[in-house]
C-alpha cells in the first residue's frame, strides 16, 4: 500500500518518548476508547494491536466523548502536550530534557558557542550517532551544519526551546555571569574595589573593554536571561566588594550570578553605548533606550528604557536599571486583563463615552498603562482617531498617533494638550496628570467633546477625586468631567503545576476581613502557593501577573457630594453602598476562582472599614456577593 504513514496519536508519541508508562498508556487508552465504544478494552488485547483502529476512530471519539487532548491535560503538563503536538506533525521523536544529563562524549562532539548560538543540545553518542535536541525540525540549513560540525550522522528529536536553553547553561554554564567570569581574568586579589579593576591591573583602556567580544556577549545574554524569565526590569548595582544583577519578575526582586565586580564600569559602559548615551558622564543621572531583536525567542522585539544614576558604592559607580518593554506583552485585550464580568462591562460603558475623563489609578508598576492601552486598542476603529501624549512611549500601538512630551524644551502634556487639539482627535491619552495645569487642559479638552484617559498615583479609586480638588480644580469641573476611575494591582498568578488545594478556615478569612461569622461553603477550595515551586515556575510558586481592580462609575450620587468636597473615606463609603467592589474583595474573587492567593491579596491591599460592612445589619456580605460568583474574563 503506497502514502505516508498515518501519523500518531499523541498517546503514542509521548509512550514513545517514555514521557508515559505502559500502565498508563493502557489507562489513557480505556478512557478515550470508552467515549466510543461505552467500554473498556478487554484485558487480553494488547495496545498494539488495536493500534490502527484506535487511530482510525480518533475523529469519531471527539465528538462521542472525551477527546484525547482532554484525557491527556489529566496526565501531563501543557508544555509537554504541546511537545508532543510538535512531534505528531513532524512525525519526529520528541525529547523532554528536564533533569535530563547529556553525556559528556556527546557535549565534547558540539562546541559551546554553537549550541549557545544555535540551541541545540547534543545527548547521546552511540558510535557514530549522534543524538540531538532542536527545537525546529523544519531548520534544514541548520541540520545540516549539526551533521558538518560534529562529522557524526545525526539523529533529531524536538525538544521545547525553553529546555534547551537551560539544558545548554546546565551542561554549558554559559550564562551571562559564567561568560564574564570566564572570559575576562585579573590578577589574582585584583578585584577587591572597582577601581583596581582599571588599567594597571590589566593595561587596557576601559573603552576598550566594553567593546570586549565577552563583555558585549554577556550584557547580551544578561538582556536574553531577563526576558526569557519575563522579568520587567534588571537592576545592577555596584558595592564596593561586588556587583549585584537582579531581575524583577512578577513584582518581586530575585537575585542573579554575580559578575566580577571590577567590570563594572564597562558592563554599564557598554549598556550606555547600546542605549546612545554618554559614556563619560558619570555626575549626572542619564535616560536613554534601546531597541533589539532576540532571534533565538522568535526574533521577539525587545525595547529597553535605561536610567543611570551616580552612587557613592565607589568612585564613578552608577546604578542602572533597565525597563524590559516587552511588545509581545502588550497583545492583550480588555478580556485578557482579569476582569470579573461585573468590572469588564463597567469598563464598556466607560470607555464608550463621548465624552469625559477615565483615570487609571495606582503605584509604578501597577498595570496603568497596560490597562489604558487595551482600552484603546477595544476602540480603536478606522472612525476614531487616537493621540496620545506619554513621557516616555513605552509601546508602539498600531493605528494610533502616539507623541513623546520632552520638558526640557517645554514640550510639557499641558502644552501638547493645547496643541493636539488642533488636530481633531476623538479619543487622547495623557501619560499623567501630575499639576494643576496638566490637570485644567484634560479637563478643557473633556469639555470640548473629546473623551480623555491618564493615571494618577493614589491609592485608590475614590482618592482620585479629592486629589484633582487638592490640585487646585474646582469641585464642579472635576464632578462634571469625571466619568469613571480604576485602581488596580498586580498579583501573582497561583502556579497551577504546583499549587494545593484547600478549604480556608473563619479565622484565615477573618484576616483579609476583619468581621468574624462569614459563611464558608463546606466545598469551597482555594490555591495555597508551593513555597519550593516547581520546573514551570522556575521555583518560585508563582507564574505571572493577573488584574485586582477596583472601578468606581461616576453616578449623580457620587458627584452631589464630591461637589460638597467630602473626603476620600466618605467618597469611598458611598462607592461600596452603591456597589463598587474594593481591590480586596475583587482579589477575593480572584482567590476563589484558583488564579492567586490569600496571601498575595494580603501583601497587595489594605483592609478598608466600608468594603464588607453592611449598614443597616453590620453584617458581612455573604453569597455571591463575597466573592463565591468567580466569573473572571481572564482564563
Amino acid at each position: 500500500m503506497y502514502g505516508a504513514a498515518p501519523k500518531k496519536s499523541l498517546v503514542d508519541v509521548l509512550r514513545d518518548a517514555n514521557l508515559i508508562s505502559d500502565e498508563v498508556y493502557q489507562e489513557i487508552h480505556e478512557k478515550i476508547l470508552e467515549g466510543w465504544v461505552k467500554k473498556p478494552i478487554q484485558s487480553d488485547q494488547s495496545a498494539d494491536s488495536d493500534s490502527e483502529s484506535y487511530r482510525q476512530i480518533l475523529e469519531e471519539i471527539e465528538q462521542a466523548g472525551e477527546s484525547e487532548e482532554e484525557i491527556l491535560n489529566e496526565y501531563v503538563s501543557p508544555k509537554v502536550l504541546e511537545l508532543a503536538k510538535k512531534g505528531r506533525e513532524s512525525g519526529t521523536s520528541i525529547m523532554h530534557l528536564e533533569d535530563l544529563n547529556p553525556e559528556e562524549d556527546a557535549l565534547n562532539k558540539v562546541p559551546p558557542s554553537f549550541a549557545y548560538r544555535n540551541k541545540v543540545v547534543p545527548v547521546r553518542l552511540d558510535g557514530n550517532v549522534l543524538t540531538v535536541a532542536i527545537a525546529d525540525i523544519n531548520d534544514i540549513v541548520l541540520i545540516d551544519e549539526i551533521g558538518y560540525v560534529t562529522e557524526c550522522e545525526i539523529d533529531l528529536r524536538i525538544a521545547d526551546e525553553d529546555d534547551i536553553s537551560e539544558a545548554i547553561v546546565r551542561s554549558y554554564g554559559r550564562d551571562a555571569a559564567s561568560l564574564l567570569s570566564a572570559g575576562i581574568k585579573g590578577p589574582v586579589g585584583a578585584a577587591s574595589t572597582i577601581e583596581r579593576a582599571s588599567i594597571e591591573d590589566f593595561g587596557i583602556d576601559e573603552r576598550d573593554l566594553t567593546e570586549d567580544p565577552t563583555v558585549v556577549d554577556a550584557v547580551s545574554q544578561m538582556i536574553i536571561d531577563a526576558v526569557r524569565a519575563g522579568a520587567s526590569d534588571i537592576h545592577i548595582e555596584p558595592y564596593p566588594e561586588e556587583l549585584k544583577i537582579r531581575f524583577r519578575v512578577d513584582g518581586v526582586l530575585e537575585d542573579q550570578e554575580q559578575p566580577p565586580a571590577y567590570l563594572q564600569s564597562a558592563i554599564t559602559s557598554r549598556i550606555k553605548i547600546m542605549a546612545d548615551m554618554d559614556v563619560a558622564e558619570r555626575r549626572l543621572p542619564q535616560d536613554g533606550k534601546i531597541n533589539t531583536e532576540i532571534g533565538s525567542l522568535g526574533r521577539r522585539q525587545i525595547d529597553l528604557r535605561v536610567s543611570t544614576v551616580p552612587t557613592v558604592a565607589t568612585q564613578h559607580s552608577e546604578s542602572v536599571v533597565l525597563r524590559i518593554l516587552d511588545r509581545q506583552s502588550i497583545e492583550f485585550g480588555l478580556t485578557q486583563l482579569g476582569l470579573t464580568d461585573e468590572n469588564y462591562d463597567l469598563f464598556q460603558r466607560m470607555i464608550h463615552k463621548p465624552h469625559g475623563i477615565i483615570l487609571a489609578t495606582g503605584p509604578t508598576g501597577s498595570g496603568k498603562t497596560t490597562s489604558l492601552y487595551a482600552c484603546l486598542k477595544e476602540i480603536n476603529t478606522p472612525e476614531v482617531k487616537i493621540i496620545t501624549l506619554e513621557d516616555p512611549v513605552e509601546y508602539e500601538l498600531e493605528g494610533i498617533n502616539q507623541i513623546q512630551v520632552n520638558p526640557e524644551i517645554g514640550f510639557t502634556f499641558a502644552n501638547g494638550l493645547r496643541h493636539i487639539l488642533r488636530q481633531d482627535p476623538d479619543k487622547v491619552l495623557v501619560g499623567e496628570i501630575r499639576d494643576e495645569e496638566t490637570a485644567e487642559m484634560a479637563i478643557h479638552t473633556s469639555l470640548t467633546g473629546h473623551l480623555v484617559f491618564s493615571t494618577l498615583h493614589t491609592n485608590d479609586a475614590p482618592g482620585a477625586i479629592t486629589r484633582l480638588i487638592d490640585m487646585g480644580v474646582e469641585p464642579y469641573l472635576v464632578t462634571s468631567t469625571v466619568e469613571g476611575i480604576i485602581a488596580q494591582r498586580l498579583a501573582r498568578r497561583v502556579c497551577k503545576a504546583c499549587c494545593t488545594m484547600y478549604t480556608p478556615s473563619a479565622e484565615e478569612i477573618s484576616v483579609l476581613f476583619r468581621s468574624n461569622g462569614v459563611n464558608i461553603p463546606t466545598d469551597l477550595r482555594i490555591p495555597r502557593a508551593n513555597d519550593d515551586g516547581c520546573k514551570e515556575c522556575r521555583g518560585r510558586g508563582y507564574r505571572g501577573r493577573i488584574g485586582i481592580f477596583e472601578v468606581l462609575f461616576m453616578t449623580e450620587e457620587m458627584r452631589a457630594l464630591a461637589l460638597k468636597q467630602a473626603s476620600t473615606s466618605e467618597l469611598r463609603q458611598l462607592a461600596v453602598k452603591l456597589g463598587m467592589k474594593s481591590l480586596r474583595e475583587d482579589g477575593w474573587q480572584k482567590v476563589v476562582a484558583g488564579h492567586t492567593t490569600v496571601d498575595e491579596v494580603l501583601r497587595l491591599t489594605q483592609e478598608d472599614a466600608y468594603d464588607y460592612e453592611d449598614e443597616n445589619t453590620g453584617h458581612l456580605r455573604t453569597g455571591s456577593e463575597f466573592g463565591t460568583d468567580s466569573s473572571i474574563s481572564a482564563q
